[in-house]
């Protein structure tokens, strides 16, 4: 049986994308590509930290958000990348910051379905999520009713298409910050090189 809640039809569980497989293997692609993303970040500033990529690792851990590890990834390539270099890899970086937090808003929500509905999926936050459980559990069903109806304003819906469209903005992002990797990689080898000659 599965276990949430159900709001006018639309059931918030465990199970609720299961007779959505195109909109979950979509969902699937965005939290896959965002690891992606976050290990090419952890490259690149183990890169910048002379290869020490315990180093880097260990940095980011430290922070708490993204914001705060993206800043910290920023200005270390501030410091260390010559002007040509950063203007392009601030960009991304910045690129990153902003898909994270698109990114961050699906990973961190529970998701629904409707079966009147089925070209379209519902997030609702974990925030609102907790709130309507709290201010419903011992409220009469006229109360939950009203509540419910205020709750279903903060819902956020998404097409298929929808969804496509963030996953190709996280693989646009995911691809040039795998391009910043590799470049600075390059960059690495040659110094190394013209270090040994």
């Amino acid at each position: 049986m599965a276990i949430g809640i159900e709001i006018d039809g639309i059931n918030f569980s465990e199970v609720a994308l299961v007779d959505r497989p195109d909109h979950s293997a979509t969902l699937g692609r965005i939290f896959t590509s965002w690891s992606l993303i976050e290990a090419s970040i952890a490259t690149l500033l183990g890169l910048m930290m002379h290869d020490d990529h315990r180093a880097a690792l260990a940095l980011l851990k430290s922070f708490t958000s993204n914001s705060a590890r993206i800043g910290a990834v920023r200005r270390t390539g501030k410091e260390v990348l010559e002007a040509t270099l950063f203007e392009e890899f601030d960009k991304v970086m910045k690129d990153v910051l902003s898909y994270a937090e698109e990114r961050n808003a699906i990973a961190h929500g529970v998701w629904g379905s409707c079966k009147s509905t089925p070209e379209i999926v519902y997030r609702m936050s974990i925030e609102n999520f907790t709130k309507f459980f709290i201010e419903t559990v011992h409220r009469p069903a006229e109360e939950t009713l009203e509540k419910s109806e205020s709750f279903k304003a903060a819902f956020k819906t998404f097409t298929l298409n929808e969804l496509q469209q963030i996953e190709q903005r996280g693989q646009d992002v995911l691809q040039r910050a795998m391009k910043e990797a590799t470049k600075k990689s390059y960059s690495r080898a040659l110094q190394n090189k013209a270090r040994a000659k």
